[in-house]
């Protein structure tokens, strides 16, 4: 209330505007940081961006909206003076002298001038009514604005005019006996009530959750598998123990066309509470390269192979524990005795351990069914039996399987059931974000969905769209400009990006330029991030293509620049490694050394480029695979000369170590 009316204060409005003033006061309030919310704002908290201060003016200034779309004739002016009254979420309020109302987005303001501080106040006319074309030929000052009318204020009056008793006759009043709010300068300001459709609403904690028959449902079936599996024994916490607590997290969980699929709840551990050497010791668990993800998918294809996606259900649960963990009973669905604790006897969600046990339990089961591990890539597994092959790629819990029969996967897939339960998701279509279209004998790997949820994120979905990812003539520093007012914004999309070059080669260079400035960014790294989201909103459907192919040739194509980093001079290595006819590898990354000519920046380039061909021949020969000779192709000479003939002569021997040792 005090926000409102220092509003009217400040602007000089009369109190018959609180309704707009206290409208703009909840709205600027729910803007500003408060320490009920450890200093961020409502809107922050619900919305999770931070609000846009720019939009703010100066309540009850003069404005001047467009008036364009409004005009009855194109001659008519195209602005006036109108009075600021506050928000809408089309635009801005304006208010003019002749009492209309309209919203606008473009409005150019005053934010020094107050219309109802002026001696000459159009919007007090309207106010009060006055007929300014009234035909009394006496001055409008001499009416009287009391109920008392005395003959000296009429005698100056022709006589074919009746002298006014009040201002009413100078006007259409209602002359009705009865008070009304209108009468008495009272308006109903308007009731804006915020709500969160159901069909998007996610519960913030197990208390919302419970509310909602379905959200509860979700809770149930996971609070009865986890009992089913045996995941803990409820027990006294020992004497000095460490107790770890715990939560419910809910999500909405889609197909890869964005249609709804299920509710999902998860109850997962606060790792944070662990302590290491007393709870935990070893946490990495490796995953599956893009590069193997490639290949595999290049030998299915042009061997005509199925290709099936599996999920573990609740992966995570079948690890096992080689150190005690004591947890705090689910909350909300607890046994009759809530001073026991859970003693944890198989992995559960977020413990710092978790991931690392899953992955050694499924390798044992794995080894016990005949698989051998890739030493190339360990979460690659293969098997081969006479005439037949399998392999397996593993992604936490999402796994896929192919093989030279459609029997021999499925055999598979029934023999794994046995060991875990899972869902057999068919043919490959959705994995890890990426869309699988298959178009005959080749197929289509895009991230769409992925994209358009990141653009949805910036606000840049209907954005206009942009032909390249960056201009070629931009040179980004470390000091060009200033700040950006969200650094971890930055961050957070400039990651997601580097997820999206997994299908999207020709980001690489872009994405990586704006990767070397998540510790400062700036507004002009900023832009340039915008510009890549730009491109993508033009080319969200695009992708990788994979086809068959008749031989397993393995061919480089490898570049760099020479010394454009203009903050260390440091190169850039680009290159792409073919197999056959479809892209499986790919790199562009900044030189860890400052190279003194273009040659040895190339060499540089080639050096790394063969480093990944040697390595994909490393796995190709795993898989059984044959391929003739690779081939790499560089565009500079020097660079060719000497890898061809490798003397190192005095201008070259400072990267002999480097490259060669």
């Amino acid at each position: 209330m005090d926000t409102g009316l220092a509003l009217l204060s400040s602007s000089s409005l009369p109190l018959k505007y609180w309704g707009e003033a206290f409208n703009s006061a909840v709205h600027i309030i729910n803007l500003l940081p408060t320490p009920m919310l450890n200093n961020i704002s409502p809107y922050e908290k619900l919305f999770l961006l931070k609000p846009d201060y720019n939009f703010l003016k100066v309540f009850g200034c003069a404005c001047y909206p467009l008036l364009r779309p409004y005009n009855q004739y194109k001659f008519d002016f195209h602005s006036s003076l109108f009075l600021f009254l506050g928000y809408d979420h089309k635009g801005y309020i304006c208010l003019a002298p002749s009492g209309k109302r309209i919203i606008s987005r473009h409005v150019i303001f005053n934010e020094y001038s107050f219309p109802f501080s002026m001696p000459h106040n159009p919007f007090l006319i309207h106010d009060i009514n006055v007929d300014t074309t009234s035909t009394f030929s006496s001055p409008l000052t001499i009416v009287s604005l009391s109920h008392d009318t005395s003959s000296d204020s009429t005698a100056s009056l022709p006589p074919s005019h009746s002298p006014p008793s009040s201002p009413s006759v100078l006007a259409d009043v209602n002359t009705h006996p009865m008070i009304t709010r209108a009468k008495s300068g009272i308006r109903k300001a308007k009731v804006f009530q915020t709500f969160v459709s159901n069909e998007s609403f996610e519960p913030a904690s197990y208390k919302q959750a419970l509310q909602d028959p379905n959200w509860f449902q979700a809770m149930h079936a996971e609070y009865v598998a986890l009992l089913q599996n045996n995941t803990w024994t409820l027990t006294t916490l020992p004497s000095g123990a460490n107790l770890v607590g715990c939560k419910w997290v809910f999500k909405r969980k889609y197909n890869a066309d964005g249609s709804f699929q299920r509710y999902k709840a998860r109850l997962v551990a606060k790792g944070f509470h662990q302590r290491e050497g007393e709870d935990f010791s070893d946490t990495f668990s490796p995953v599956i390269k893009p590069t193997t993800i490639c290949i595999v998918l290049t030998i299915a294809l042009s061997s005509k192979w199925p290709i099936h996606h599996i999920d573990i259900n609740s992966a995570f649960l079948h690890g096992d524990l080689d150190s005690p963990v004591y947890m705090q009973q689910p909350p909300g669905l607890s046994s009759t005795n809530p001073s026991l604790v859970c003693r944890l006897n198989k992995a559960i969600y977020e413990l710092k351990q978790a991931p690392c046990s899953w992955f050694q339990k499924l390798t044992n089961t794995l080894l016990c069914m005949g698989f051998v591990p890739s030493k190339s890539d360990t979460s690659h597994f293969t098997r081969f039996s006479n005439n037949d092959t399998l392999y397996i790629l593993i992604y936490v819990d999402d796994t896929l399987v192919t093989g030279s029969s459609q029997c021999l996967v499925q055999d598979f897939i029934s023999n794994l059931h046995s060991h875990f339960a899972l869902k057999d998701l068919g043919s490959l279509h959705y994995f890890l974000g990426l869309e699988v279209t298959w178009l005959d004998t080749s197929l289509h790997l895009s991230q769409s969905k992925y994209i358009r949820d990141l653009l949805r994120r910036t606000n840049m979905l209907h954005s206009k769209p942009q032909p390249t990812p960056m201009v070629s003539s931009l040179r980004l520093t470390a000091d060009q400009s200033v700040s950006v007012d969200d650094p971890s914004l930055y961050r957070s999309i400039v990651g997601a990006l580097q997820y999206v070059t997994i299908t999207r080669p020709e980001l690489s260079f872009s994405v990586r330029k704006v990767c070397q400035y998540m510790h400062k960014p700036q507004l002009s790294h900023w832009q340039a991030v915008k510009q890549i989201l730009r491109y993508l909103a033009g080319t969200s459907t695009d992708g990788l293509h994979f086809s068959s192919s008749s031989t397993y040739s393995i061919t480089g194509f490898s570049d760099s620049d020479w010394a454009t980093d203009l903050d260390d001079r440091k190169s850039t290595t680009g290159y792409c490694i073919f197999v056959g006819n479809n892209l499986v590898s790919w790199s562009s990354k900044k030189q860890k050394v400052v190279s003194r000519s273009s040659t040895e920046a190339e060499y540089r380039s080639v050096a790394a480029a063969l480093a990944d061909i040697i390595w994909i021949q490393s796995l190709m020969h795993e898989l059984r695979v044959t391929s003739p000779t690779p081939q790499l192709y560089s565009d500079n000479l020097g660079a060719v000369q000497l890898a061809a003939n490798p003397v190192m002569h005095s201008q070259s021997k400072h990267f002999e170590l480097d490259l060669h040792l």
